[in-house]
């Protein structure tokens, strides 16, 4: 059945619609920022619209520089540093790139297009006989229900594969709150490593209630604001004006910000409303990880015995013995902390496993020891989730875990290894 995306009964999926004009006109000209042979065909003919709307066919230079940034600043050295990689763009529209854009194509990546049922099935009609460069997934969905996420990973989303959330053209078109939603429920279910490039706008542009996009433009941003706003949803980002990268085009005076950064759900605020994953993901399945773990708490253990031993004799000894051992691990952990799900589900084990103990202040000897005990917590109790197959969240609710606190000198290290020993069995 032929579908189609109406200006009046389909208003902001319509705007996908200019969008692709302007990347076809775009692609006619001699020397385009962007070539999108597709961008024709999925604009449809819009002549009755522009008739009525004539300012509106000539102004899409943001959009294409915005597309441009996208493409050769972050997607390009994206796919060349992963091999396995995905890509998620929320609120995709009618892009293009799982078909065009030709470094997609090498290596292992997957493309999942989000958004609405209306543009989904549109661009299905309009791509149906067109192959994509890689594997492509879409979900069609409203981003305002959190459901999302969860059915994102029925779609095939994995938590432990490297992930670039794209988020083009997309943030202030959805409420402030969702938006926070949205995010967090990105960064609490994404591996180490995850980035993200989005752009939004500054609160000035909301006011104008005018054009087929500032229209329905919800709120926007001081760009001085834009890094704590990102910290509270789970994201270090840096942010700069869409102006400083116009590539010579008219993108606007200071209105619109791009903004870059990583996944850390360790930032988000402490009060912010609990994002709990459904109880079958919280299982870690990989029997090859299980067994590394289980290698690893094998070998380390008579380490960690000598590191407690020579402390107790000699503390300054001690702590040179333990920096050896912490060097040693280093690759170790990373390797089993990739298993996991999230970096918030190993900071459930222990936040201390996120941040390099090479770079703890030391001051006194109270601190030290309670530094290195620690840590000598944190990687027993990263060997145990990963022999047990468990994920962060579910260790938190272990007596193990309630009983950590006990833990509290170096002569309760070996008592602790014991316990492990035992549970494990």
């Amino acid at each position: 059945m032929n579908q189609t995306i109406d200006e009046k009964s389909d208003a902001v999926p319509f705007t996908a619609r200019l969008i692709a004009h302007y990347r076809a006109e775009e692609t006619r000209r001699k020397a385009p920022l962007i070539s999108d042979p597709y961008a024709k065909g999925l604009a449809g003919d819009l002549s009755s619209y522009f008739k009525k709307h004539k300012r509106t066919k000539s102004t899409g230079d943001y959009a294409i520089v915005r597309t441009y940034y996208i493409d050769d600043k972050v997607l390009k050295p994206w796919c060349e540093n992963h091999k396995r990689s995905q890509i998620v763009m929320l609120g995709a529209g009618l892009d293009a790139r799982a078909y065009r854009f030709a470094p997609l194509g090498e290596g292992e990546h997957t493309v999942f297009e989000v958004d609405f049922e209306v543009v989904n099935r549109y661009k299905e009609e309009n791509l149906k006989k067109e192959k994509p460069l890689c594997k492509l997934v879409r979900l069609s969905t409203d981003l305002s229900n959190p459901q999302w996420i969860y059915d994102l990973q029925e779609k095939g989303y994995s938590r432990k594969i490297p992930t670039l959330w794209i988020l083009e053209g997309v943030a202030y078109y959805l409420e402030r709150d969702t938006l926070v939603s949205v995010l967090m429920n990105a960064s609490k279910n994404c591996v180490m490593g995850s980035r993200i490039i989005a752009d939004i706008c500054v609160p000035g542009l909301t006011q104008a209630v005018f054009g087929p996009f500032m229209a329905h433009f919800k709120w926007g941003l001081n760009k001085e604001d834009v890094a704590e706003f990102f910290r509270k949803s789970g994201w270090t980002v840096t942010s700069s004006y869409a102006d400083d990268h116009d590539q010579g085009r008219d993108v606007g005076q200071r209105g619109l910000i791009f903004v870059r950064g990583y996944a850390d759900p360790t930032k988000l605020e402490l009060d912010s409303p609990p994002v709990e994953a459904p109880p079958e993901v919280l299982k870690i399945t990989d029997s090859e990880l299980q067994e590394f773990a289980s290698t690893f708490l094998e070998e380390i253990t008579p380490t960690i015995l000598s590191v407690v031993d020579t402390y107790q004799k000699s503390p300054d000894k001690g702590l040179a013995t333990y920096h050896d051992f912490v060097g040693e691990i280093k690759s170790s952990v990373l390797k089993i902390v990739q298993g996991f799900t999230s970096i918030l589900s190993v900071g459930h084990i222990s936040s201390r496993l996120l941040k390099d103990p090479f770079t703890a202040k030391l001051e006194t000897p109270e601190e030290e020891e309670a530094h290195i005990v620690g840590y000598l917590k944190a990687v027993l109790y990263l060997a145990y989730c990963g022999i047990m197959g468990i994920e962060g969240e579910v260790f938190n609710k272990t007596k193990l875990k309630k009983d950590s606190q006990k833990v509290q000198s170096i002569a309760d290290i070996p008592p602790l290894i014991q316990t492990i020993q035992e549970e494990i069995r």
